[in-house]
């Protein structure tokens, strides 16, 4: 079942499960029928898409429209009937008494948004998946873009086709529609979760960006680098890794560390193929809340921290790696150890 957990009390999230009235009228028809439930929480405009494709089997309270009823199957008979309220200005006493309890209303939108029902909870958990989605795409992108260029480096021409071809549909597509082609077109009729199709696709991008790193940063290098090291008798493959890649990393890795911030903040969207990530977690606070001011600051500040701390990592590894901050001695070392060989 897929339902937009902002639309209380239809469908919404307390003492961190999905309830409402729609989960309670299927639930109870599932258990008449036999069948298990499994509700899964997604942006509004990706519901209809994830019934169509088979993802899911149905959602919940939807308003009825001739064109959705034409790829659609709705109920006989609607199951609820709701009033239409008006929002109207408070009056002048209340503005004022507003003004006075500032503080108080301050620290009471604090409880709201993290103590009251443990929602601070909704936000370690929505960090745990925008990390997991995170490091796994630096991983593997990383990977998958060093091991495509190794297989390009030569000027393979088919190789080199291929590769250009979906370098330039990853990278001239939007990274959400990319993200829905891959969860609701080609994993359409695959069990698999939004969680895993999220990595996949940041994987793709992130090892494309990866390639053309390496691509620009070793193509900076001058050719008689590579003639020494032939001269010094070092092979093709040491002469790239000992002393082409080393010279390459100065220019790779501040590029390298602007994209790993960048990919930090790319998962922002990944609510739409129904992954619970920080940003979907304080959408879903803030519809219940209708508190703005806690759940957003919170949020940019968590993803400070996070792209914060994948940075230091980054420097941390450039500073193991970069010739330029290494010592002579150990260079040298290396060099001799390399050439006795």
């Amino acid at each position: 079942m897929a339902v937009d957990t902002g639309r209380m009390p239809f469908a919404y999230v307390k003492d961190n499960k999905i309830t409402g009235y729609d989960i309670e009228l299927v639930s109870r028809f599932c258990k008449a029928m036999g069948y298990g439930l499994e509700v899964y929480s997604m942006d509004f405009g990706g519901i209809l898409g994830s019934i169509k494709t088979g993802k899911c089997d149905l959602t919940g309270s939807i308003t009825w429209t001739k064109e959705r009823a034409e790829t659609m199957l709705y109920s006989q008979v609607p199951n609820a009937a709701m009033d239409v309220v008006l929002l109207v200005l408070k009056d002048d006493s209340q503005n004022a008494a507003a003004v006075l309890s500032f503080f108080d209303e301050l620290k009471a939108s604090f409880a709201r948004t993290f103590i009251r029902e443990d929602r601070w909870k909704l936000f370690v958990d929505g960090i745990a998946n925008t990390m997991i989605i995170t490091i796994l795409s630096i991983i593997l992108g990383t990977l998958l873009g060093f091991a495509v260029y190794l297989l390009c480096r030569k000027g393979l021409r088919a190789a080199l086709l291929v590769t250009r071809f979906f370098i330039w549909l990853i990278k001239g597509m939007p990274m959400v529609v990319l993200l829905m082609i891959l969860y609701y077109i080609i994993f359409g009729k695959v069990d698999v979760s939004g969680l895993w199709v999220a990595v996949i696709a940041f994987t793709l991008t992130f090892g494309a960006s990866v390639y053309l790193m390496l691509k620009s940063s070793a193509d900076a290098i001058d050719n008689g680098q590579s003639e020494a090291g032939y001269a010094l008798g070092f092979s093709d493959r040491q002469t790239f890794f000992r002393i082409i890649l080393s010279q390459a990393v100065p220019h790779f890795m501040p590029i390298y560390k602007a994209e790993v911030s960048a990919l930090v903040k790319s998962t922002a969207i990944v609510g739409y193929i129904a992954v619970q990530d920080l940003t979907k977690m304080g959408d879903i606070v803030r519809s219940r809340t209708y508190e703005a001011f806690f759940p957003l600051i919170a949020v940019a500040v968590l993803y400070f921290v996070m792209a914060g701390a994948l940075n230091f990592i980054v420097n941390l590894i450039q500073k193991r790696i970069n010739p330029r901050l290494r010592k002579r001695e150990k260079i040298l070392k290396g060099f001799i150890k390399l050439y006795n060989k």
